[in-house]
């Protein structure tokens, strides 16, 4: 298992040692982070079902680095969220069902 609090803490060295946040997100790597899921895919109440391939894909062709990926999970059927890159989080906007995506902004802690 890799403890998503290694990953985080490798991130962060990373963009120590390149540069800074700003650059690593910009130019070198984005981490998302699924809450509840199981190494690779699973877990009781996961959104474990998204493409990352082609959020990758649009970075390195298009030079549109992803700002947000859509998950949903068999676990939690009729729901979705967006996978925000760390070290944002999903935030919900105050209005519209709780249960779509599209009602969540992907915000940095203030």
């Amino acid at each position: 298992w890799f403890s998503a609090i290694e990953t985080v803490n490798y991130y962060e060295r990373l963009a120590t040692d390149m540069g800074g946040m700003n650059e690593v997100r910009a130019n070198l790597a984005r981490l998302f982070l699924v809450p509840g899921m199981g190494h690779c895919q699973g877990g009781e109440a996961t959104l474990d079902s998204f493409d990352m391939i082609t959020a990758i894909v649009d970075w390195v062709e298009n030079d549109k680095a992803p700002e947000r990926v859509l998950a949903t999970g068999a676990s939690m059927p009729g729901i979705s969220r967006p996978l925000c890159p760390w070290p944002a989080h999903t935030q919900y906007k105050g209005s519209g069902d709780i249960n779509l995506a599209e009602n969540y902004e992907c915000k940095l802690s203030e």
